[in-house]
């Protein structure tokens, strides 16, 4: 089967069902990816994804974004995932629907279902998941993870959101500001059968008992592949967080525990309306119920005629053609509704109906007109604009578009995504006639439209860090014009200098973009360095800590793989390891043992924050054994201000060239520390208590060995966000970190 033909296939399968599933999570990839490719093409339901935040505080596997640009990326990512699996998405947390500063965000990792919805607002996130349920109708709803201890907070705290949001849906008294739609009563509530536990969680209490379950190992013929694979390939979609793998063939079974509504037969979501058939049992017997009889019999034709193009595209056109001014009750109305588009999804690809939307140039300016224009054979337009844009006519197919001057920026993040289109600034209706019914298709740019500000204005560096004794100017570029500043002792923020369209590509995902405004941060605070070290960096693509080193004044270097090969150590008085960097940089792993040799003369290693998978197991990594605690839930400390005690005040580490004091640990953001080690060599000492309230104290978060001539310093502590926010504390510990040992 080509292309088109699977691409036909699918859109036939949705014709198939009326009933809806809304599925809700924490982040972009909690989604049950193989459930959703088999409820979309196995039953053929309307599927729907409530995510509530857009990844931000998560990890990238792919570059050095991090917040909001992270967030961006992993939006178009779980975008570009949901389109295979036929996903609609509805984003409830920070975005353009909610503004940049909704509190509804991926603030990091988190223990506490509780704490999680107290910074997000309980009622704030109950009530958007209220709205959601409402508008959406679902028959079918589920969490993707438990409500458990052991588990993420952010999961925990939309498990239990959502668990509210279904009782307060169903309550027709209750209103939701800026929502009018009905209350709604879920039919069918499930939870997963299963544990979320694996390396990162470690789930305390046992799952609900299987109640039903789906073989996801079970082969899809038409498509080629499994229902558990044709989820990996949406999954590979989200790159930066390492997702989507290779699955042998073989049965795997997805068990699920119906925690509300009548029993399942024999797979989920049975007993609800499924066909056109079933909903005409539902309306008064007459005609509307003779007509949706026609309308069944007309989509079932559909299927059998595949693939002959003009018999399905003859069979979805009768199908519309019933539908034409057929007076449903509500439901009904609401559910036929989306059968009508899919239909015209259906007679389009039957048709070779393929529209392609552009615009030229590629990336729009206020005040800058553009070209827009829109292939397709045998068609009507009508251009869907936003309020106050103009297009000049051309041909029937295209034209000049003027974007206003006072255009406001819009970036890639959406509100939502519909696999049926409609989903951009701009876009494109296209309709026809077949047999004497129409046929309607909205078109969505072939790139998401993004428009820049009239002038861009960018700040470089944005951050900065100066030592009090430092002679380097803060200098800054702002849009190409180098500008001094002259600040006073500790931080000052300067207001935004204007904005810019940051665009970003990383891994499979392309177009990435999110305004920025160019506002500045300058540190200046009592940071002693050691001038005499030569620092040698080994970084991934994650981490900064090189420019902040030498924002610093401190003699910091880049190591490539070609001089941890082959060339010099000698030089280097201390090799720092970025975070991340033994997974990100194998040649670190192949010569490892010429870096112990190194360490045993004499050198300084430093290795910042890694995952255990990276050869910190095994033992190919670390000079001697360091374990990193799995799962990372319990050997990490989220709580930014949790308290820090020495274990070892007297430890040069500490001491020297900053005396580390209680002062340095206040401000930290985030988190203090993640990867935390959970088993060392007898020559690694600990020199930090942590814990995170109501936690057991964790001693693996910065620990130093004697190696020979030399050391090795492990810190697990999540400087690189303290960096970020300029936290002064972190960067003393840093240069203490990069520091000579001394005797």
């Amino acid at each position: 089967m080509d292309a088109h033909d699977q691409e036909l296939w699918r859109a036939l399968q949705k014709l198939r069902s009326v009933a809806c599933w809304l599925m809700t999570g924490a982040h972009p990839d909690d989604e049950w990816s193989g459930f959703l490719a088999w409820l979309a093409f196995g039953r053929g339901v309307n599927t729907v994804y409530a995510c509530a935040t857009r990844g931000e505080g998560g990890q990238n596997a792919l570059g050095p974004a991090r917040g909001r640009r992270l967030g961006a990326l992993r939006s178009r990512e779980m975008e570009q995932a949901a389109r295979p699996l036929d996903l609609s998405l509805r984003w409830l947390g920070a975005g353009p629907a909610n503004g940049a500063d909704d509190p509804i965000i991926d603030f990091g990792f988190s223990r506490s279902g509780d704490d999680t919805l107290k910074r997000w607002g309980e009622k704030r996130l109950r009530d958007r998941l209220v709205a959601t349920i409402r508008r959406v109708r679902p028959d079918a709803m589920s969490p993707t993870f438990l409500d458990v201890p052991g588990q993420h907070g952010h999961h925990r705290a939309i498990t239990r959101a959502t668990l509210a949001a279904m009782e307060f849906a169903a309550d027709r008294k209750y209103r939701v500001a800026g929502s009018d739609d009905a209350a709604w009563r879920v039919a069918k509530f499930y939870l997963p059968a299963f544990s979320g536990a694996g390396g990162s969680y470690d789930d305390e209490v046992p799952p609900p008992t299987e109640t039903i379950g789906v073989d996801l190992g079970a082969h899809c013929e038409p498509l080629g592949a499994s229902w558990a694979a044709l989820g990996e390939a949406s999954r590979r979609w989200h790159a930066s967080q390492g997702m989507g793998r290779d699955l042998p063939d073989g049965t795997r079974w997805f068990p699920l525990h119906l925690a509300r509504g009548v029993a399942d037969a024999t797979a989920p979501m049975d007993g609800v309306v499924h066909g056109v058939a079933e909903l005409a049992a539902t309306v008064p017997a007459g005609p509307i119920a003779r007509s949706l009889l026609a309308v069944d019999a007309a989509i079932s034709e559909a299927l059998a005629a595949f693939p002959n193009n003009l018999r399905v595209a003859d069979a979805a056109h009768r199908a519309l053609g019933l539908l034409d001014g057929l007076d449903l009750p509500d439901d009904a109305a609401r559910r036929m509704a989306l059968k009508r588009r899919q239909l015209g999804r259906v007679a389009a690809l039957a048709l070779g109906l393929r529209p392609r939307l552009g615009v030229n140039p590629a990336y729009l300016r206020a005040g800058e007109p553009a070209r827009l224009m829109c292939r397709a054979a045998r068609r009507t337009l009508d251009w869907r604009l936003p309020d106050g844009w103009t297009m000049e006519a051309g041909w029937a197919d295209q034209g000049t578009l003027a974007v206003p001057a006072d255009a406001a920026p819009v970036g890639t993040e959406r509100d939502g995504f519909d696999p049926l289109g409609g989903n951009d600034l701009i876009g494109a209706r296209l309709s026809w006639m077949h047999n004497s019914s129409r046929g309607i298709l909205d078109a969505d740019p072939r790139r998401p439209i993004t428009v820049a500000p009239a002038a861009d204005v960018a700040a470089t560096p944005a951050r900065i860090v100066r030592r009090l004794a430092s002679d380097t100017p803060i200098v800054v570029e702002i849009s190409g014009r180098a500008v001094t500043y002259d600040c006073a002792p500790g931080r000052t923020d300067f207001p935004s200098a204007g904005a810019r369209l940051v665009r970003i590509e990383a891994g499979t995902v392309r177009e990435v973009a999110l305004l920025e405004q160019a506002d500045i941060s300058v540190l200046r605070a009592e940071i002693a360095i050691d001038p005499s070290m030569r620092v040698g960096v080994i970084a991934g693509d994650v981490d900064e800590t090189l420019s902040w080193l030498q924002q610093l004044d401190i003699n910091a270097v880049a190591v490539d793989d070609t001089a941890l090969r082959m060339g010099p150590l000698a030089p280097f008085d201390v090799l720092l390891v970025g975070v991340l960097g033994y997974e990100q940089r194998a040649m670190l792993r192949r010569r490892r043992n010429r870096i112990v040799e190194w360490v045993e003369a004499g050198g300084s290693l430093v290795t910042l924050y890694q995952r255990p998978r990276d050869g910190w197991q095994d033992g190919s990594a670390p000079p001697r054994k360091v374990q990193i605690g799995s799962p990372s839930l319990r050997w990490r400390v989220t709580d930014p201000a949790a308290p820090v005690t020495v274990l070892q005040p007297k430890h040069r580490l500490l001491g020297w060239p900053n005396r580390i004091v209680a002062a340095d640990w206040k401000g930290w953001v985030r988190e203090r520390g993640l990867y935390f080690a959970s088993v060392w060599d007898d020559a690694y000492a600990p020199l930090l208590e942590l814990s995170d309230p109501g936690e057991p104290p964790l001693h693996g978060g910065l620990l130093v060995a004697e190696i020979g001539q030399g050391r090795h310093i492990h810190c697990a502590l999540a400087l690189h966000h303290q960096f970020t926010a300029l936290v002064p504390g972190a960067f003393r510990l840093l240069a203490n970190l990069v520091a000579s040992s001394g005797t």
